[in-house]
């Protein structure tokens, strides 16, 4: 059961990311602790090896899940990647028809 959420949840961060492979900038919403902090200290080596240019929404938990959500309902388009937990990971994939 563990390894189908987890196998879920990559193929819902896939999904979410396919739209900022062709982008020059990509906007990515995420949520402010330590593991995240730290994937922001990747971005220069990033943008070094790719020449995509990395701008961070960096939020509190419960902010985090309202705009997001506020931006997939209305098709807003603000975020190119947004990194989701294990909480959000079945309600929307299965919403989307990714889960079960």
């Amino acid at each position: 059961m563990q390894f189908s959420k987890a196998l879920c949840a990559a193929g819902a961060i896939s999904v979410l990311a396919t739209g900022a492979a062709l982008a020059d900038t990509i906007t990515i919403a995420t949520v402010n602790n330590g593991d995240m902090i730290r994937m922001q200290k990747l971005t220069d080596d990033f943008t070094a090896k790719t020449g995509h240019t990395v701008e961070w929404v960096t939020l509190e938990e419960n902010v985090l899940r309202q705009r997001v959500t506020t931006d997939i309902t209305t098709k807003g388009g603000q975020f190119d990647i947004m990194t989701i937990g294990m909480y959000e990971t079945p309600i929307w994939g299965a919403t989307a028809g990714w889960c079960r």
